[in-house]
């Protein structure tokens, strides 16, 4: 079957990694990394990249992020999608590995080379309104968190990201910590089996919605 993968930029060196160890060669078309923050404009990209396609079958290998997958209309092809929240979740495992780091900020290579990441925020935030207020609001807007993790995925330069991360938790007031990654799900989303634990398989002609992501 004609098969083509959509993913987003901020995970392109962790998919090409599992590109690599699968021997995966289906086509990719990669998302906007800032456009997680909008869901709707999201969506909008996801849409208008669908549309184009000439496949029988499309592996999204990215999560929900923010739901911006319900809405999305499948056409002549099914719609792989794994079950998870976002792309932290899909790079640590499953949900319940997400939830044994608890009060924690994120942060992989990907992310930090993203035009909107949380330390571009802050340097906004200070320069506009000063370091003092600046910090308040950023402690208003981390009041959540404790720790910084850095999610060790083994692409990207861990040890510069790590250099990195230690000035940005002491400017955020966050302590730091180092996160394993796996590639189990990702390397599962290119090859299968999409097994229903762990993977949505959408139909063809289909519009997704809540019911569908159960």
């Amino acid at each position: 079957m004609k098969t083509h993968i959509i993913s987003c930029e901020t995970i392109k060196q962790e998919v090409e990694k599992a590109m690599l160890q699968t021997g995966c060669e289906y086509p990719v078309s990669w998302i906007e990394s800032g456009l997680h923050n909008v869901p709707d404009k999201l969506r909008g990209k996801l849409q208008e990249t669908l549309d184009c396609l000439d496949a029988g079958r499309v592996l999204l290998v990215m999560g929900y992020c923010g739901n911006s997958v319900l809405g999305l209309e499948t056409r002549n092809f099914e719609l792989i999608i794994p079950r998870a929240d976002d792309c932290i979740t899909l790079m640590l495992g499953s949900l319940d590995a997400r939830k044994k780091h608890d009060r924690t900020y994120f942060l992989t290579k990907g992310w930090l080379e993203g035009e909107r990441n949380i330390y571009e925020e802050y340097k906004y935030t200070v320069a506009k309104y000063g370091l003092e207020q600046g910090k308040e609001i950023m402690n208003m807007m981390l009041e959540h968190y404790e720790y910084l993790g850095i999610i060790n995925t083994g692409v990207g330069g861990f040890d510069e990201l790590c250099e990195q991360a230690k000035k940005i938790a002491d400017d955020l007031g966050l302590s730091i910590k180092t996160i394993e990654a796996t590639d189990m799900w990702i390397n599962k989303a290119l090859t299968g089996p999409w097994e229903d634990g762990e993977f949505h398989i959408i139909p063809c002609n289909t519009v997704i919605e809540h019911g569908h992501l159960s």
